[in-house]
Order: structure tokens, then sequence, then C-alpha cells
């Protein structure tokens, strides 16, 4: 009697398997420095947020004593109102000021190149040493701001830029501008050049001014890279240390103080370790959640939009 399954190809039921066990392969190197780099060093954070540690001795736990002192900490408070207005800056001197260049400079006219690429070219310095660089400028006995301002007779408009908590923090988000705003003029100069020409001559031919095709045409055009653009400057706010640590260090009398700056001073200044991962865990969480607000807002805005 003939084999019934003769002249049918036997199935491999182990090639599966085999290219499971290749794929594995592949990912394995990727799959364990995301391990050792990323879920290692957060789970560890955890862990020493609910401790008190000081970075020498054994932890020791402590529940949730650190996060009640966090909510406790007027200094700490007093940060996320200090780094919210300098985001509502950034808003102004870095975005804004950027889209607004970046229309200013959308030609190909002699020249704009040129200016843009001067604009741009702070963005290329390290946060640091321009903090380095404008505490030297503001500074009040030396500082070229003000011998700039007595030899021209203002004198008496020459204050402690950085010395006083009425123009510490504001004095920063000007610095912030002038570092960040090429950036963000870069990004909204490379979404102009996608949009047609045409729509602006249309526009012109129907009597529409500057200012008309501004807020008709370009900015609708450019809504996704101005929240984009917000959303760059609002997580990057919260993560702001290097210009307060050069210029001020949360001077005077903590007008400056952010979290970044705070997180640094309890965890390496007075070695509360355990102390300093809870703010970063905070941090991490309010950055976390406000990101995600964010997206799910400008997500139903788009839904509602097309």
């Amino acid at each position: 009697m003939a084999d019934a399954g003769a002249g049918r190809p036997i199935e491999d039921r182990t090639a599966p398997v085999a290219k499971g066990a290749v794929n594995l392969l592949f990912i394995a190197p990727a799959m364990l420095l995301f391990g050792l780099f990323v879920l290692w060093p957060v789970g560890s954070a955890f862990y020493y947020a609910f401790t008190h540690w000081d970075g020498f001795t054994a932890p020791r736990w402590a529940g949730l004593d650190n996060f009640q002192r966090a909510l406790a900490d007027s200094v700490h408070l007093m940060s996320y109102v200090h780094v919210v207005l300098y985001i509502l800056g950034t808003l102004i001197f870095e975005v804004s000021f950027g889209l607004l260049v970046a229309v200013l400079l959308n030609s190909d006219r002699r020249g704009f190149a040129l200016m843009r690429g001067l604009f741009f070219s702070p963005v290329v310095l390290s946060m640091s040493a321009a903090g380095v660089l404008w505490a030297f400028v503001l500074d009040y006995r030396s500082g070229l701001l003000n011998s700039v301002l007595k030899a021209l007779g203002a004198g008496e408009l020459a204050q402690p830029w950085l010395s006083q908590p009425s123009t510490a923090l504001i004095a920063i988000m000007i610095v912030s501008g002038w570092k960040y705003a090429g950036f963000y003029m870069a990004i909204f100069f490379a979404a102009l050049r996608r949009i047609p020409r045409n729509i602006y001559e249309a526009a012109t031919l129907d009597g529409a001014g500057p200012a008309v095709q501004f807020f008709q045409i370009t900015l609708p055009l450019l809504r996704q890279n101005a929240m984009v653009a917000v959303l760059l400057a609002v997580t990057g706010g919260f993560a702001g240390f290097d210009l307060f640590f050069t210029m001020t260090n949360g001077n005077p009398f903590g007008a400056t103080e952010v979290p970044a700056t705070w997180i640094m001073k309890q965890a390496f200044d007075k070695n509360q370790m355990s102390y300093g991962i809870s703010l970063t865990v905070v941090l991490a969480a309010v950055v976390m959640a406000i990101s995600l607000v964010y997206l799910r807002v400008s997500e139903r805005l788009s839904v509602h939009r097309y």
C-alpha cells in the first residue's frame, strides 16, 4: 500500500525556532546595552529614592521620607516657580523670536544667508561657555554692558544684573534666547521653505498684506513645527542647569534656583545623595506628565483640525 504522504515535502518544524534564535542573537547586544545604561540606572534610582544614603555608607530604608521632605521643601517648590517663569521666557525669547527671524530672513537676497548663519552661530557654542561669557558681560563692576552704558553717559542705567533678584532671572532668559533662538530659527526656516510660493502670490493678488499672510497662511502651515518647538522648549527648560550654574548658581537669595541646581546642591554639596535622587525622580515624573498631557492635547487638536 502506497504511503499517503509520499511526494510531499517533510515540514521542518525547527526552522521558525532557529530563525527566532538568530533574531534574538542580533538584538541581544542592543538589549544588553539598554538594560545596563537605562533600565539598571532607573531601577537603582527608584530604590535609592526610598532610602537614606550619603553616597558612601550603606543605604538605610526610609520609605516616603524623602518625598515628604520634598513636598515641604520651600526652596524646592519655589524652584518649579522659577523654572516655569524661565520656560515662559524661552517661549518668547527663543521660540517666538526664532520664528520672527525665520520669517524676516526667508529670502534668497544677497547677504541673507550670511545673516542666518550669524544668527545661528551661538547655537554651536556650549552652554557652559555661553554662561561664563555672559557672566563677564553682565558683571556689575567690570562688565561690558555697564561699561558701555557709562561710556555713553547712561551710567544711571547700570545695574548689578546678576546680583539682584529683580533682574537675575530675566538676564538668564535673555542669554538663553541669544543661545537658542537660532536653533528654532533653523527649524522654522526649513518649514517655511516647504510652503509653496504661489500661495503667497495668490494672497498678494487678493490684497492680503504681510501681516494677514503671516497669521492666515504662515502660522497655520507651521502649526506642527510650532508644537514640536514648544515641546522642546518646555522639556529643555525643566532640564536647564548649565546656564544657571555658571551665571548665578541659584543666587541671589535663591531667586534663580531651579530643580536641577537644587538637586546638585543636595546631592553633592550636602552629601544627601538619596534626597537628590528623590528630587530627580520627582522632576522626571513632572516632565513625563507634562509631555504626555501636551502630546495628548496636541493629538486631539490635530484630529479636530483634520
